[in-house]
C-alpha cells in the first residue's frame, strides 16, 4: 500500500507539471494549444486536488 503522504507528493508534482504546461501552452501563452487541451489540464488539476483532500483526510484519521 502506498502511504498517503507519498500520494500527496506525487499529486502535487503532477499539479506543478500541469500548471507549467498551462503557462507554456494555455490560452494566454505565446504558443497556445487547442482549448480542449487546456480544459483537460484544468480538469486534471481539479481531480488531483480531490485526491490530495482524500489523502489528507485519511492521514488525519
Amino acid at each position: 500500500m502506498i502511504a498517503p503522504y507519498a500520494i500527496i507528493e506525487w499529486a502535487e508534482a503532477q499539479k506543478r507539471q500541469k500548471f507549467t504546461w498551462l503557462d507554456d501552452h494555455g490560452p494566454r501563452s505565446k504558443r497556445p494549444r487547442p482549448e480542449t487541451e487546456a480544459e483537460n489540464k484544468l480538469r486534471d488539476i481539479a481531480m488531483l486536488d480531490a485526491v490530495i483532500a482524500i489523502c489528507k483526510a485519511r492521514a488525519a484519521a
